[in-house]
């Protein structure tokens, strides 16, 4: 079974490869294509992958499809209600139509399709330059077989670009793959707000598509990134995100991930803290039900003085949802005072949601300051009576405890406006989706 996915998509890759011209490209994709039939799709005996299981994915052979048309008031729901610099891309594909006009961009600054960029002799070494290294996750193999486009956005030395880039991702088709590769580009004291958002057209229960992204993301000496990605796909979807992050001395990077959607979804932070005196704050806030598996990890490597990293990603899990948490602080020997800081809170909201969480810290130097803790359980009764105490009904106390529970990764979103977008949004998914049917049960059995 294993074995015919890999071959499927090799087939897919080479007929990719009839449609470009550029032979790095194709040459790309053919190393692409030797490694994964030498190491196939991981199983659960991989650790990594050890509660994240790929059979459903593995038995669905995904296709690369053309993209479809759709209408602008299609997309008007996803829209942020502030100014923003807009991309779209529809399955997969970049749609200049419903994309804003990037011609009147300050003096310097490049945003262009990857698409573009393949067609552009020697500019693919900006696809390539790291490609052992998207090569070491199964995922980033696939990525770079059947990558087709995506964005490269560069912003100049001592810009700051003070309206948002926002990102649209569009599924429109059932059992479509859509490979995304994008490369942002931060040069020195430059400054950016970067938001990603995924979804997915489907009026039909059952919608099983796939996103496969990688991105790389390059901050310069001093430059600063904020950046915010919400997942929001059809429940029946697989999404899978590889970042690959880089610092340089003296920068700032504040991510903010929101996993709302899909069947299985997996979303990973690599983060290179390569500069003295670096910043990183990674956070998270996820929610699963039904039989939904949401898994969002992070690496973080200090490799030099003075960085200071901060994590906090919480999840809500009902019904029979599994969560899965995976992340990892690693301290150079030459990364002295260091501050490293990770902490996971998940709340289940049934008796056999699952949570899997793995907090670990390697440390190799000996002047740091460094913490990681996990901690899983269920609402607490006594802050239930305390609310029930003042009058509120037990529902609506177990409503308001997890959504304040919730809502505290998202805290960390400096941009106010971007923080209520994304506060409603988390709000929605929680009161609209189900997740307190159980404890509904409950309190209905007791009163009668």
């Amino acid at each position: 079974m294993a074995q015919k996915a890999v071959n499927h998509y090799v087939i897919a890759s080479e007929k990719l490869n009839e449609k470009f011209s550029n032979i790095d490209v194709v040459d790309g994709r053919r190393r692409a294509q030797s490694f994964l039939l030498e190491q196939a799709f991981p199983t659960q005996r991989d650790e990594d992958w050890q509660y994240t299981k790929l059979t459903n994915f593995v038995q669905k052979h995904f296709e690369v499809l053309g993209k479809t048309v759709i209408n602008p008031e299609d997309i008007d729901v996803f829209l942020p209600p502030f100014a923003v610099t807009r991309l779209v891309f529809v399955d997969g594909w970049f749609d200049e139509e419903l994309s804003d006009d990037f011609s009147d961009m300050p003096k310097g600054m490049s945003l262009e399709s990857t698409r573009d960029v393949f067609e552009v002799p020697g500019a693919t070494d900006r696809l390539y330059a790291r490609e052992g290294l998207i090569n070491s996750e199964a995922f980033g193999v696939l990525n770079n077989m059947l990558m087709a486009d995506g964005f490269y956005l560069q912003i100049p030395r001592n810009m700051t670009v003070e309206t948002p880039i926002f990102v649209l991702y569009v599924q429109t088709q059932e059992n479509h793959i859509s490979t995304l590769r994008n490369h942002v580009v931060l040069e020195e004291n430059s400054e950016i707000t970067l938001i990603e958002k995924y979804v997915s057209l489907a009026g039909q229960d059952n919608f099983e598509a796939c996103t496969n992204v990688v991105t790389e993301i390059d901050i310069a000496q001093s430059a600063r990134m904020r950046q915010v990605i919400t997942q929001q796909q059809h429940e029946s979807a697989y999404y899978f995100n590889n970042q690959f992050v880089f610092q340089a001395d003296k920068s700032d990077y504040n991510t903010f991930y929101a996993g709302l959607g899909c069947q299985l979804s997996r979303h990973q932070n690599h983060l290179f803290m390569n500069g003295e005196h670096i910043e990183s704050n990674q956070n998270s806030a996820c929610l699963a039900r039904g039989k939904q598996v949401v898994d969002s990890r992070t690496d973080t490597q200090h490799n030099q003085e003075w960085g200071a990293s901060k994590q906090l990603h919480k999840y809500v899990l009902s019904d029979s949802a599994v969560g899965v948490f995976n992340g990892m602080i690693r301290v150079d020997q030459q990364a002295q005072k260091t501050d490293g800081q990770m902490d996971n809170k998940n709340l289940l909201l049934s008796n056999v949601a699952k949570m899997n969480t793995k907090p670990q810290l390697e440390i190799y130097a000996d002047d740091v300051k460094c913490s990681h803790g996990s901690a899983t359980g269920q609402i607490n009764n006594d802050q239930v009576f305390y609310l029930q105490a003042r009058g509120i009904p037990r529902i609506q106390a177990i409503e308001m405890i997890t959504q304040a529970f919730l809502m505290e990764p998202a805290e960390t979103i400096n941009n106010a406006l971007i923080k209520k977008w994304v506060m409603e949004a988390l709000f929605s998914a929680l009161t609209s989706g189900g997740y307190f049917n159980e404890a509904k049960a409950i309190v209905e059995k007791v009163s009668e």
